[in-house]
């Protein structure tokens, strides 16, 4: 197909004059320093704080999505380096392009498994407490994991064994799979990377619906039902958990945001017969390339500890308010005799 075609023309001198052009090494290079900052700093902030959050399961997953996304950065963006620097020449052939086609494809198949495990982590803590408290060892986080990636990886080769095939892709700086292609192959294997990605946002959305009722009903059980002690135990905990939540939203909105484009521009080349659009390929591929970067930065950003000290800023600020509020009213009432009522709240 013409993608395709495109990056293998025999004319290498008008191709390098029409890229340089239209591309620049740039954002690619802002997308490789802010991925590798932010999933650094996460995987640190994570040690850091291990005695705190002891490595539960919740915090295993982070660590691995942490990892995946730095993996997927360091080991594919030298290449696209290497070609820009190579006036859009591909260096290695074929072998190359496979190599980076497999990483992309493992690290984004990834990134949607993990999300998703994050989130049913959170379902079955919720929903199920003492199941989840049997069944949760550390030991079975490392296992899931493993199964996740190794699915990952296969789901990446199936093109090395001919369902699919890898080609450079516009501005010829990058490999994927051929969502171009014509061939049966080709088409088939399209729709399933495009449907896994879409499913996984699906069921991601509505596992954390589920998640958000379960702890908004136990949050007003807590406010109706408890005694004072206890009520403090439970707030301090459902607040814990909505630290987690907003967390996993975050997530799943940053790749929902970043990787639907991408699956859209797919499933959009596969079945529409106009004329190929490699701007809008360039643009979705870049936006799933920044889900690397946003993924540590919402984590530094919106953890527990990160979340807890706006709380208390928040709470501080409410409590500043209500005093100078206080002072206010009782000036009033020394100048306005038998005017206590106008210091009502709420008037």
């Amino acid at each position: 197909m013409a993608n395709s075609s495109f990056c293998y023309t025999e004319d290498l001198t008008n191709l390098t004059t029409k890229l340089s052009s239209k591309s620049s090494v740039t954002p690619s290079a802002i997308i490789f320093t802010l991925g590798v900052t932010g999933n650094l700093l996460a995987i640190f902030l994570l040690v850091r704080h291990s005695k705190t959050h002891k490595w539960r399961v919740f915090y295993r997953l982070v660590a691995g999505l942490a990892a995946t996304d730095l993996f997927g950065i360091l080991s594919s963006s030298p290449l696209a380096f290497i070609a820009y620097n190579n006036n859009f020449r591909w260096v290695g052939g074929q072998p190359t392009c496979d190599y980076m086609a497999v990483v992309l494809i493992f690290a984004s198949v990834s990134t949607m498994l993990i999300a998703t495990s994050m989130s049913l982590d959170r379902f079955f803590a919720l929903w199920f407490p003492y199941k989840y408290k049997s069944l949760e060892k550390k030991r079975r986080v490392h296992v899931i994991l493993a199964s996740l990636w190794v699915f990952a990886l296969l789901v990446a080769c199936l093109p090395l064994v001919h369902l699919g095939h890898n080609v450079r892709h516009f501005p010829c700086t990058w490999c994927f799979f051929d969502y171009f292609g014509t061939n049966i192959t080709d088409v088939i294997y399209s729709i399933l990377y495009a449907s896994l990605g879409i499913l996984t946002i699906v069921t991601s959305s509505v596992i954390n619906i589920l998640v958000l009722i379960s702890v908004a009903n136990k949050v007003n059980y807590t406010s109706k039902k408890l005694s004072m002690r206890s009520r403090k135990g439970q707030r301090r905990a459902k607040r814990n958990e909505i630290f987690i939540m907003t967390f996993i939203i975050g997530i799943l909105l940053t790749f929902a945001i970043c990787w639907l484009p991408l699956m859209i521009r797919v499933l959009t080349n596969v079945f529409s017969k106009q004329t190929p659009d490699f701007s809008a390929d360039l643009l979705a591929i870049r936006f799933a390339s920044w889900n690397q970067i946003l993924d540590p930065w919402i984590y530094i950003v919106l953890r527990k500890e990160m979340l807890a000290r706006l709380y208390k800023m928040y709470r501080r600020f409410q409590r500043q308010e209500a005093s100078e509020y206080s002072i206010t009213c009782n000036i009033d009432k020394s100048e306005t005799i038998g005017n206590g009522d106008l210091c009502t709240k709420g008037m």
